[in-house]
């Protein structure tokens, strides 16, 4: 060996040293940010402002249209998001003559500390007894979810005997990047323990319209815990008993663009939903937004359509429930209907992707 090579040991104690710094440097530098951003937080959370029940305005609940009727839709909003989200789409369907009821899931539309704090379970549960408490009064009802609650959504409609489920750019997963390396999933998991809060604010808000900014509601910093309850739901959503429970006509819109909620996921969703007059509609000229977006005029007009549809069924009942197994027993040879946005070059949709099924 050579008298100038370094011994084994003094590798040792150089790495040691080196750990020993980086360490202190790497908890102080965490702990700083946190300090930081949790005043952030604090500043932006008094700013904010709030009706005397403190939730920030334009969050409310609200109901819509006649109590009476015997159709009744539940709108269910996004994470970190609220009612206003849906743009003017709940008083089109009040005044369509159906009853209208706009959620404020637990946790939001008041502080983002509220939302650190709510689990997977508490939302789905609220969602589940909105729906049931519907449909306990109304005949036919319809569940509209955009991104987290067309998830909340999905799961409450293999709960509920619900009658229809209008899906705008729901979460199923988060669109992968190249430059993501691992999931996203991976990241948000890994990084709650150590980093609380996450600025959003209006550049990270998903829309092409940019000019309808000002009307979509949200908290401005969100928690990483409440990413990994986001996550958790998506993985509830994705059950294949939950999917293959949902029997209800089933309108999807989504596209392609969307880089909050992946489409590959969506469309992966979308194809063990088995209800023969289920429809995807690729609406590419929006990203996550699609209700503000670029294609809300044809979203709002096909909901409508949809709704009318829906009007002049029988109402869904426990009798017609399919087994949950018979997705594993073999794959309906009728798919259901997958088209492209009018403007779009490829009118006729897109492949759908390889699907592995258990026992297959």
């Amino acid at each position: 060996m050579s008298r100038h090579s370094p011994r084994p040991e003094s590798k040792r104690r150089r790495l040691m040293r080196t750990l020993l710094i980086a360490i202190p440097v790497a908890v102080v530098f965490t702990v700083s940010c946190n300090t930081v951003a949790t005043r952030m937080v604090n500043r932006e959370d008094k700013q904010v402002p709030r009706n005397a029940d403190g939730v920030m305005i334009g969050a409310e609940a609200r109901e819509l249209g006649n109590p009476s009727s015997q159709n009744a839709a539940l709108f269910v909003h996004g994470f970190a998001g609220a009612g206003t989200n849906f743009k003017r789409l709940p008083e089109e369907f009040a005044k369509a003559g159906w009853y209208v009821r706009v959620m404020r899931l637990p946790g939001h539309g008041t502080s983002p500390y509220d939302l650190e704090k709510t689990t997977a379970g508490e939302l789905e549960n609220a969602v589940v007894f909105a729906a049931s408490e519907l449909k306990a009064k109304h005949a036919r009802v319809v569940l509209v979810g955009h991104s987290m609650g067309g998830a909340l959504s999905t799961i409450a409609a293999a709960k509920v005997n619900i009658d229809g489920l209008i899906l705008g750019g729901a979460y199923f997963g988060v669109t992968y990047r190249w430059y993501y390396v691992m999931p996203p999933e991976v990241w948000t998991r890994l990084s709650s323990h150590f980093i609380r809060w996450v600025y959003k604010g209006k550049l990270f808000t998903q829309i092409n319209d940019e000019s309808q900014l000002p009307h979509i509601l949200s908290y401005t910093w969100l928690p990483t815990k409440g990413s990994v309850t986001l996550h958790e739901i998506g993985v509830r959503a994705n059950d294949l008993d939950v999917l293959a429970g949902v029997r209800c006509p089933v309108l999807m819109f989504h596209s392609h663009g969307d880089v909050a909620a992946s489409p590959k996921a969506a469309q992966r969703a979308f194809r063990f939903m088995r209800n023969e007059s289920n429809e995807i509609v690729w609406v590419d000229r929006s990203n996550h937004h699609v209700f503000w977006d670029y294609d809300c005029d044809l979203i709002l007009e096909q909901s409508t359509a949809f709704i009318k549809s829906i009007d002049g069924r029988e109402p869904i009942t426990n009798e017609q429930t399919l087994p949950s197994s018979f997705l594993y027993d073999k794959i309906v040879p009728k798919l259901p209907t997958i088209r492209a946005a009018p403007d779009r070059d490829d009118e006729h949709g897109v492949p759908l992707p390889d699907v592995k099924v258990p026992g297959q």
